[in-house]
């Protein structure tokens, strides 16, 4: 798989468990709002690609 391939994966698993009443925050009770997948080689950032997140439903 490539790196668009995973972040579609990721993409679309997200919107599953939003579909099913499930969301996502950053471990303080705020919603994620963007997020990236990073390809790492050598521990340095390569290539990355944004992945689609929903709009979270609650307030922080």
């Amino acid at each position: 798989m490539t790196l668009q391939d995973h972040a579609e994966a990721i993409s679309s698993a997200i919107q599953a468990a939003h579909n099913a009443g499930f969301e996502l925050d950053n471990g303080e009770g705020e919603p994620i709002r963007e997020m990236d997948l990073n390809s790492v080689a050598n521990g340095k950032l390569g290539d990355w690609v944004s992945i689609e997140l929903p709009e979270a439903t609650y307030d922080y």
